[in-house]
């Protein structure tokens, strides 16, 4: 706890605006908050006021660090919807819970929430789209020693059999949506607070983007893939064009090549030429 405190304390120091704490998609504070994950048989795990305790405790520690006049946000769970990967372990923590820990939370002084849903990342509902599989099996090594089933994970790639698994496992709840996958729960979390609610899922569409929040399901977006795709997109929505020429096409072979490889759009059907997207995605680094 007092690290995060800390860390709060030495980003104010530092000038930047404010903070945020991610406590959604399997991160450390999901592992405490989530019924699916969390076994513990103290204090810190059973009902949900006891799993949430950490990141209240760590939030109300920040406050006292940097004041009441600093910006703290942090990224929370609509709900787990971990059975939609995982098929032994229930569900996670539903809608409900985390409408209250999404109350608690303003209670303790956050100033907004960021909404997303999945026990883990990458989860089939965040980020929305295929189960990269064949891009994984030459990256995914570098994870293999991060975890105790990441050398299972791996080979869950590599084999033929166990992809095919895996894959059937990621798309048998994929949401027919994929642009505002998330924008239903966010706008129940909305009603229940006072205080800013951002969304995230795959948003890339100015008049998706509009709607949403003159809907009120949500204050504002939160946008990351897109942005990969096309870094300039807030520039295409300024210009009055309601999308990209070339659009994300959520097939996620991003997240299988950061593990090893700079970050960029790895898609190659959205480029002329194999060259195209290499100068692309290797462009930030020859202009530095």
């Amino acid at each position: 706890m007092g690290r995060f405190r800390e860390a709060a304390g030495r980003s104010r120091t530092a000038g930047m605006d404010g903070i945020e704490l991610h406590a959604s998609n399997g991160y450390l504070f999901t592992q405490f908050l989530s019924s699916a994950i969390n076994k513990r048989k103290d204090e810190y795990g059973g009902p949900l006021a006891n799993r949430a305790r950490f990141l209240l405790d760590v939030v109300r520690a920040i406050r006292a660090e940097v004041g009441d006049d600093y910006h703290l946000q942090v990224k929370i769970n609509a709900a787990d919807h971990h059975d939609d990967y995982f098929l032994n372990s229930g569900k996670g923590n539903t809608l409900a819970e985390g409408i209250q820990v999404a109350q608690w939370l303003e209670a303790a002084g956050v100033d907004a929430l960021h909404i997303s849903t999945g026990s883990q990342f990458p989860h089939p509902r965040n980020p929305i789209g295929p189960l990269p599989a064949e891009s994984a099996v030459d990256t995914y090594t570098a994870m293999i020693r991060s975890g105790r089933l990441s050398f299972l994970n791996y080979l869950s790639f590599r084999l033929l059999p166990t992809r095919a698994l895996a894959r059937w496992l990621w798309a048998r709840k994929q949401p027919l949506l994929r642009e505002g996958v998330n924008l239903a729960e966010c706008r129940a979390i909305k009603e229940a607070v006072t205080i800013p609610v951002l969304c995230t899922g795959g948003f890339q569409t100015a008049s998706v983007i509009r709607r949403a929040i003159s809907d009120g399901e949500c204050d504002g977006v939160t946008i990351a893939r897109p942005l990969i795709a096309n870094p300039d997109l807030p520039i295409i929505f300024a210009s009055g064009a309601d999308t990209a020429s070339r659009p994300c096409t959520y097939c996620n072979k991003c997240l299988a090549h950061v593990l090893t490889d700079p970050l960029g759009c790895y898609d190659e059907s959205r480029y002329d030429t194999y060259e195209a997207m290499i100068e692309e995605i290797m462009q930030i680094f020859n202009e530095s």
